[in-house]
């Protein structure tokens, strides 16, 4: 197997430090809407409710979406690539890895996409990754196939 390797998005913020960042903020709406609260503002409490509830939503659903991955194989004359959802559904994809190429589309913001090329199939991969990310992936995996490739013996030695 020369090439085994496993995409995943980014997370800038651990877990822990999540948890805590909507303690902090529900503690400081808590001392808000006290001071709310004693000067009559009452009707201002449910909407500070509502804030810290739908931030912790954004994070949660946020690490949700962090356990999608796509992971990339190649072995045994093959590329396969599976992609994992968050909810653990996986889909796989295989490509003959001596025709297949890395495609790189440069967009005019400077945004790059990345496929995988192989008698007329396509395959988009690390959309969850930042544009230089996505660049050293190609860099890896063209050449992982390009050490198959000089490995592979030739049809023509076959004659």
């Amino acid at each position: 197997m020369s090439l085994d390797l496993t995409l995943t998005p980014n997370r800038s913020l651990p877990r822990d430090h999540a948890r805590l960042l909507v303690l902090v903020v529900g503690g400081l709406f808590l001392i808000g809407s006290i001071r709310f609260l004693v000067l009559g503002l009452w009707p201002i409490i449910p909407f500070m409710i509502a804030d810290v509830a739908l931030l912790a939503w954004a994070l949660r659903s946020n690490y949700r979406s962090g356990g999608a991955h796509e992971r990339l194989v190649l072995a045994h004359d093959a590329l396969t690539l599976t992609r994992v959802s968050p909810w653990g559904e996986a889909v796989s994809e295989q490509l003959e890895a001596y025709f297949t190429r890395v495609d790189i589309e440069e967009t005019p913001l400077g945004d790059a996409h990345v496929f995988l090329a192989s008698r007329g199939r396509r395959l988009r991969i690390g959309q969850f990754l930042s544009a230089p990310e996505r660049r050293e992936v190609a860099a890896v995996v063209r050449e992982a196939l390009a050490r198959y490739r000089n490995q592979s013996p030739s049809t023509s030695a076959m004659a």
